[in-house]
C-alpha cells in the first residue's frame, strides 16, 4: 500500500509539470508581444523623425520600423519571463491548486523544476537575440535607414537647379548618376560655422555624393580636380587653393551624436567590440573603451539573470499569501526594473573609471546571485524542517 503510495506522488508532479508549462507558457508569450508592441510604440517616437522623411511609402516605413524589433527582445523576454512565472504562481495559489498539492503530500520545491527548465530554454534564446540576432538586426536598419535616406536626397537633386536641402550649404550640379551618385561638374558655397562667420566657394569637374553612415540628414562630398576660394576675406589678402581629391563631410546641426552613438554600439558585432574594448595605444580613449565593454558584456549578462530570477520568484511568491494579479505585474515590474537600474548604476561608474567596464555590466547578475544566496537556502532549510 505504501508503495502505491509513494508511486501516485511521483507521477503527480509529471502530470503537474505539464500543466504548469501549459499555463506559464501561454502567460509568457502572450507577455513577449504585449511589452514588445509597448516597446516599440515607445520607439515609434524616437525613431519617426529618421525614418518618416526617408521612406517613400508606408510599406518602407513598416519593414524598417519592424527591424527595431529583435533588439528590443532583449528586454522584453527576462520581463516577460517575470511576468509569466509570478503570474502563473498567483494564479495557482489563488485556484488554491499549491495548497492542494502541498495537502497531497508533495513539497513545494518540487514544482520548481518547470520553471527551472523553462528559464534556461529561455535564456538560450534570449542570448542568441542579445548577442547576436538584436545586433544583426540593427545593422540591417542602420544600413536600410542609410538606403533610405541616399534615395530621399538623390531624388531631390536636379541637375542645374540649386540644391537647398543642406543647412547653410547651396549646391549645384551639372550632371547627376542616380544610381552610383556620380556628379559632373559642381558649384558648392557653403558657410562656416565659426567665430569668423566665413565662407567658402568649392569648384569640381567631378566627384561622388552620398549620405554618411554616421546620420542620416550628413553627407559625404568625395570631389576631384577642383578649387576652393573664400566666400569673404578677413583682410586684403585673398587666397585660394585647388586639389587634385576632398572628401568633405557636412554635417546638421539637428543631428544628435548621442543616439547615433548608441545605435553604433547596437548595431556593432560581438568582435569588432573585443577588439575596441581591448584596443591598446597612446590614443586609446579610455571611456569609449569603457563603453564597449559594457555593451559586449551587456549581451551576455542579461540573459543570464533569466536563470537567477526563479530562484527569488519562487521562494518569494509560494511563501507569502495571496496578493492577485496586480501584484503579480507589479512585483515583476519592480524586480526588472531594480535589474535595470543597477545595470544604470554600475554602467556610469564604468564609464567614470571607478570600476572596469565588464563589472559595470555585470552589476545586475551579482545582486541577483547575492539575492539567490540570501533568499533560496533559507527556504530549502525552512522546507526540510518543516519535511
Amino acid at each position: 500500500m505504501e508503495n502505491l503510495e509513494s508511486g501516485i506522488i511521483l507521477l503527480i508532479p509529471w502530470k503537474l509539470y505539464k500543466y504548469i508549462l501549459n499555463k506559464f507558457v501561454s502567460t509568457f508569450a502572450a507577455a513577449v508581444a504585449i511589452f514588445t508592441v509597448l516597446f516599440l510604440m515607445d520607439q515609434a517616437s524616437r525613431q519617426v523623425e529618421q525614418l518618416a522623411p526617408h521612406a517613400s511609402s508606408l510599406k518602407d516605413f513598416l519593414l524598417s520600423f519592424l527591424l527595431l524589433a529583435p533588439p528590443l527582445l532583449a528586454y522584453t523576454i527576462p520581463l516577460a519571463f517575470l511576468m509569466a512565472m509570478i503570474w502563473t504562481l498567483e494564479q495557482m495559489k489563488q485556484d488554491r491548486e499549491i495548497t492542494a498539492i502541498m495537502a497531497m503530500g508533495v513539497s513545494p520545491v518540487r514544482l520548481m523544476p518547470p520553471f527551472l527548465a523553462a528559464s534556461a530554454f529561455i535564456f538560450i534564446i534570449a542570448f542568441i537575440v542579445t548577442a547576436y540576432a538584436g545586433p544583426a538586426s540593427f545593422r540591417k536598419y542602420n544600413e536600410r535607414l542609410t538606403n533610405l535616406a541616399r534615395q530621399s536626397f538623390i531624388n531631390d537633386l536636379k541637375p542645374g537647379i540649386l540644391f537647398s536641402g543642406i543647412p547653410d550649404t547651396l549646391l549645384l550640379v551639372g550632371g547627376f548618376d542616380r544610381v552610383s551618385g556620380r556628379i559632373d561638374g559642381l558649384l558648392m558655397v557653403r558657410n562656416n560655422l565659426d567665430e569668423t562667420e566665413t565662407g567658402d566657394m568649392i569648384l569640381a569637374k567631378k566627384g561622388m555624393i552620398e549620405p554618411s553612415t554616421s546620420g542620416t540628414r550628413d553627407i559625404i562630398l568625395k570631389l576631384e580636380n577642383g578649387t576652393i576660394h573664400p566666400v569673404t576675406s578677413g583682410g586684403d589678402v585673398y587666397r585660394s587653393g585647388s586639389f587634385d581629391s576632398l572628401i568633405s563631410r557636412i554635417q546638421s546641426r539637428s543631428s544628435v551624436p548621442g543616439v547615433r552613438a548608441k545605435q553604433f554600439l547596437m548595431a556593432s558585432s560581438n568582435r569588432d567590440l573585443r577588439s575596441w574594448s581591448g584596443a591598446q595605444g597612446e590614443e586609446k580613449d579610455e571611456r569609449l573603451s569603457a563603453m564597449y565593454a559594457i555593451e559586449l558584456n551587456r549581451r551576455f549578462a542579461f540573459p543570464l539573470t533569466i536563470l537567477l530570477y526563479p530562484l527569488i520568484i519562487f521562494p518569494a511568491a509560494v511563501s507569502t499569501g495571496r496578493h492577485g494579479k496586480m501584484a503579480a505585474f507589479s512585483g515583476s515590474l519592480i524586480l526588472f526594473l531594480s535589474s535595470f537600474f543597477l545595470f544604470s548604476i554600475g554602467s556610469n561608474l564604468a564609464r567614470q573609471g571607478v570600476i572596469p567596464g565588464a563589472l559595470g555590466a555585470w552589476f545586475p547578475v551579482l545582486f541577483l546571485l547575492l539575492a539567490c544566496l540570501a533568499i533560496s537556502p533559507a527556504y530549502l532549510f525552512k522546507q526540510r524542517d518543516m519535511s
